[in-house]
């Protein structure tokens, strides 16, 4: 019975996700859109409805799962208001990354952020990150912090790009840690009637969370890159599970006051149970390598990357997320 009843609850979180993609596709695809005049040049790239697939899509959906998972704790969904600065937020995510992917003047980028009614843009990507950013500040009670935290953003994010030839793991964890936590700090500033450090210190958490979920799915890709994340410097797989299963125990820890009440916060507990689990089945797949190749992830590069891709497009998969999630729901009860 309690197998059935976990099954129950985990259909019915999957339902919910559909619901809220639903809506998000339907957002973007009318009010979004009906507003937005989208540089022609940068439309294979940056635009959410180019038929090639990109990572403003990703993000898109990414974030607002993460403003909806936020919300949880005040028993309401995303207001329209809140979803417009979400989207506009998400369209520059794409940009910032490709500042430092493609060798652009960080020091001219530096100046967009701090200075973006002043400094003139140089290309159309700068200009629509700017347009964007321009739009956000205008709609964000809170915007001096707001810019504040881009900034420290933008450091975080120089500094991972820009690594000392050698780096503890310790420190890397770290520079993970912020490089997310001041993203998703971002994020939960946008969401209107939630301002207090508690709150922000969630979303810092979260986001944290959601680089360390980078880390671990990234992790053959950014090794041969020579980008060194705490994931490809760990020794063991085991190392792995214990910092995600930290990081998730403080965001519980965090998110039990902020809660609007007790159901609220199971709702909450239940869905961050499904994301952890995203990452429980990385981490089991990296396992059976460990297993059946004697590697481990400082060493990631030895076998071939197919080995340590996992593809939550893959049915198969979602299938799998599907059934843990439902045992580690049926674990609390």
């Amino acid at each position: 019975m309690a197998q059935l009843i976990s099954y129950i609850k985990t259909g019915r979180l999957f339902f919910q996700g559909f619901l809220i993609y639903r809506d998000l596709r339907k957002y973007l695809n009318h009010s979004f859109a009906a507003d937005l005049q989208f540089p022609a040049e940068l439309s294979r790239e940056y635009f959410y409805h180019s038929t090639y697939y990109n990572r403003t899509r990703q993000y898109m959906h990414a974030n607002h799962f993460f403003g909806e998972l936020l919300c949880l704790l005040r028993g309401e969904k995303m207001k329209e208001p809140e979803y417009e600065k979400f989207a506009l937020l998400s369209a520059i995510a794409p940009i910032f990354d490709d500042f430092f992917e493609k060798n652009y003047q960080l020091n001219h980028i530096f100046q967009l952020l701090q200075l973006p009614k002043t400094t003139p843009p140089q290309n159309a990507a700068e200009e629509l990150a700017v347009h964007c950013l321009l739009l956000i500040l205008e709609k964000t009670p809170d915007s001096e912090h707001f810019q504040e935290t881009a900034v420290r953003l933008f450091h975080a994010q120089n500094l991972s790009k820009n690594q000392p030839e050698k780096l503890s793991h310790e420190q890397l964890l770290e520079n993970s840690l912020n490089k997310g936590g001041f993203s998703g700090l971002m994020y939960s500033l946008l969401l209107n009637g939630q301002k207090n450090p508690e709150f922000e210190k969630l979303g810092f958490l979260l986001g944290g969370f959601g680089q360390l979920m980078d880390d671990i799915f990234d992790i053959y890709d950014d090794a041969q890159s020579d980008i060194q994340t705490f994931a490809n410097q760990s020794e063991t797989i085991e190392k792995l599970r214990d910092i995600a299963e930290n990081q998730h125990q403080q965001i519980l820890a965090t998110a039990k006051p902020l809660a609007i009440d007790e159901r609220a916060y199971q709702q909450f507990v239940h869905v961050l149970i499904v994301f952890g689990s995203i990452v429980e089945l990385a981490i089991l797949q990296f396992e059976k390598l460990e297993k059946k190749h004697g590697v481990r992830p400082s060493n990631c590069l030895a076998i071939a990357r197919e080995n340590w891709i996992v593809d939550m497009e893959n049915p198969l998969n979602m299938v799998r997320l599907f059934i843990l999630a439902a045992q580690r729901l049926q674990s609390m009860q």
